[in-house]
């Protein structure tokens, strides 16, 4: 038989495991929760702005190659600022570019950046689109696009740019008005 020193004694001993077991617990939930934000944190890809805080610096001379690196460097925020994060054309022209950044490139993400608020996609451009990426069945139409498909056919248009032997130093990159349906 149990001595009624010992019942208190035993309660108090599980009272302590349950608490220390529940301590434990909430201590590994704190951890695993700290540990999936700093997880997130690492691989989240945080958009840039502009191509003014990209990583490297464009060359001083453009060619095709630099420009479709910064079709890439510079599209993709200049197209995330209008498509996704909805902000109006005057921030998004706010972005500062670095210092010594060619005038070839400003020329183009100024063009690029104008352009991307001006354009419309067009059921042709749609159709262009997917015979490039290789299947024209099944097409949405410009009223059904996602916001990526309208990037994708936005950024394909500007990257065609990157072909053509006008873009120089010097001359507006502003595609407003020009027809690329004509173009392979």
């Amino acid at each position: 038989m149990l001595r009624t020193t010992e019942i208190p004694s035993l309660l108090q001993r599980k009272v302590a495991r349950a608490r220390s077991f529940q301590r434990a617990r909430q201590s590994m939930i704190h951890t695993e929760i700290v540990l999936l934000l700093l997880l997130v944190a690492g691989f989240a890809q945080w958009p840039r702005a502009a191509f003014a805080h990209g990583y490297e610096a464009p060359p001083a001379e453009f060619s095709a190659a630099a420009c479709y690196g910064l079709v890439q460097a510079a599209g993709r925020p200049i197209a995330w600022a209008r498509w996704e994060k909805h902000l109006s054309l005057s921030e998004t022209r706010a972005a500062p570019f670095r210092p010594n950044t060619p005038p070839w490139v400003i020329d183009l993400v100024k063009g690029w950046v104008e352009d991307a608020y001006q354009w419309r996609a067009t059921d042709e451009q749609i159709h262009q689109w997917a015979a490039e990426l290789g299947s024209v069945e099944d097409l949405p139409s410009v009223d059904t696009l996602s916001v990526h498909e309208r990037i994708a056919i936005w950024m394909r248009r500007i990257g065609r740019l990157c072909d053509e032997a006008e873009v120089r130093v010097g001359t507006s990159a502003n595609l407003a008005g020009r027809d690329f349906r004509s173009e392979q």
